[in-house]
């Protein structure tokens, strides 16, 4: 009987590792009303408005990427519909160049939208007018000193796909995570 011992106890300890990972359950284990969702072109009120297109895409990509919703082309294919609006775009100079103090050389650039999750119908709304802010730094120098003004367009334009990334993901944890 002796010899049986360490085989029993390697069993048991087996069986009680292996039942306890059977109740394991990947994900977040929230329930949500919807599995499938509509994400409306993000509204830019003309504030940046070449801005819609990579916004939209870089939100679809990362609820795609996620897979916990199935992405759908229209409205009436969706459970839930996002429609985000973009609010401002608030500049602040955070270095200027020493010899000249008119000329700012980094900025930082806050990006605030609000956000709503609906039923297509319109009758059921989990969550309206969202606020989500994102922040991100800007330099708007390239060493040369001609044309300041094109410098910084230029810089905020090149900066929107970096701020549509933390964008889409406080969206993502607005629409699937615990509120």
């Amino acid at each position: 009987m002796s010899r049986f011992a360490p085989f029993a106890l390697i069993a048991a300890a087996v069986l009680l590792f292996t039942s306890a990972c059977s109740h394991y359950r990947l994900g977040t284990g929230v329930v949500h009303d919807y599995d499938s969702i509509f994400i409306a072109p993000v509204e830019t009120n003309g504030k940046m408005p070449q801005a819609t297109a990579i916004l939209t895409t870089q939100i679809r990509e990362t609820f795609i990427r996620d897979g916990r919703l199935r992405v759908v082309n229209t409205p009436d294919e969706a459970d839930a519909v996002l429609t985000v609006s973009i609010g401002s775009l608030k500049r602040e100079v955070l270095t200027t160049l020493p010899s000249d103090g008119g000329l700012a050389r980094k900025m930082g650039l806050t990006l605030e939208a609000t956000a709503t999750l609906r039923d297509p119908s319109g009758q059921k709304t989990w969550f309206a007018d969202r606020k989500i802010s994102v922040e991100r730094q800007i330099f708007t120098d390239d060493g040369s000193t001609s044309l300041q003004a094109v410098q910084q367009i230029q810089a905020e334009y090149q900066l929107v796909p970096q701020l549509a990334e933390p964008l889409a993901a406080s969206l993502k944890g607005a629409v699937l995570d615990t509120w």
